[in-house]
């Protein structure tokens, strides 16, 4: 049997796990990763039976074996902003995100982020940790952002997206009608020559797969759906350029800016497996005004 309290992660040894070692049933059984498990050892953070062990300890049938998972204070400044919480428990945040937000404090930019609201909505709950992203969306990318409470439950929806089990779809209007209206896109994604912002398509970059397929068609514009299968900065956005059908409003690959003043990309759907109950889990997020607006305008 296997659970997390708050700050705890905790199993009971079974038949099976009977003279294992710590290390192994943390590391094989439950899937701690190399780093959180380093830490712990390093910080003398192992219980079995309540009292702290070295890694190398055998365990017998009915022990508790935990895993003290300790906070660690953010230094994002805390702000008071409105939050659309989409879904939230002890382990998991998720929140749709506005379009003109960054998820998170730049150099040039300490408040009015994503990251700042949620250190914030923590603190009145009395709760204090990293905001630990799941995954991101770039400023004027609205949709769900999926934040993880502490290093265990972000190490696992991490081995969740390698291993391909971590859903991402998104809702983007693209300029004309893409053909086939369903496909994919296997093109790998670098850096632009002479940037540090723009990215493109070429044969040096790191593989970047995309699967497609047309909702509806209007005029000269379409609603596209986007399942990622890998995680490229701006990959949505490249993808379709490179099909000859950019954004609406994405003018940095091509788009025009005609009717939206952003790109018209939004997250609408996330599914994953809880890294603690195991359920499969669901969250979707309808597109907001600007994006349905441009139906009624096409």
């Amino acid at each position: 049997m296997q659970e997390q309290r708050e700050g705890y992660l905790k199993i009971i040894i079974d038949t099976e796990k009977d003279q294992w070692t710590v290390e192994r049933v943390f590391r094989q059984s439950m899937g701690v990763s190399r780093s959180l498990l380093r830490r712990a050892k390093r910080e003398e953070n192992i219980l079995l039976n309540g009292t702290r062990v070295k890694s190398n300890t055998r365990v017998r049938e009915g022990d508790c074996l935990e895993l003290v998972i300790h906070r660690q204070p953010s230094q994002v400044i805390p702000e008071q902003l409105a939050l659309d919480i989409l879904y939230e428990d002890r382990d998991l945040l998720a929140v749709n995100k506005p379009a003109n937000m960054l998820v998170h404090p730049l150099t040039n930019q300490a408040t009015g982020t994503l990251a700042n609201g949620i250190v914030y909505h923590w603190q009145q709950q009395g709760e204090q940790d990293l905001v630990r992203l799941v995954h991101r969306l770039d400023r004027d990318t609205s949709g769900i952002v999926l934040v993880a409470k502490n290093a265990y439950i972000h190490q696992q929806l991490q081995q969740q997206m390698h291993r391909e089990q971590f859903i991402r779809r998104y809702l983007a209007v693209v300029e004309g009608e893409p053909v086939p209206p369903k496909g994919i896109i296997n093109a790998p994604i670098g850096l632009a020559p002479d940037s540090i912002i723009q990215r493109m398509v070429t044969p040096l970059g790191k593989p970047a797969i995309s699967h497609y397929w047309v909702l509806r068609t209007w005029k000269h514009y379409s609603l596209v759906c986007l399942e990622l299968k890998t995680g490229r900065t701006h990959q949505v956005r490249i993808h379709m350029s490179y099909l000859g059908h950019p954004l609406l409003g994405d003018s940095l690959y091509g788009g025009q800016q005609l009717a939206i003043q952003r790109q018209a990309l939004h997250c609408a759907y996330l599914s994953f497996y809880h890294p603690v109950t195991g359920r499969p889990t669901q969250l979707a997020c309808p597109l907001p005004t600007d994006l349905k607006g441009l139906f009624r305008m096409h």
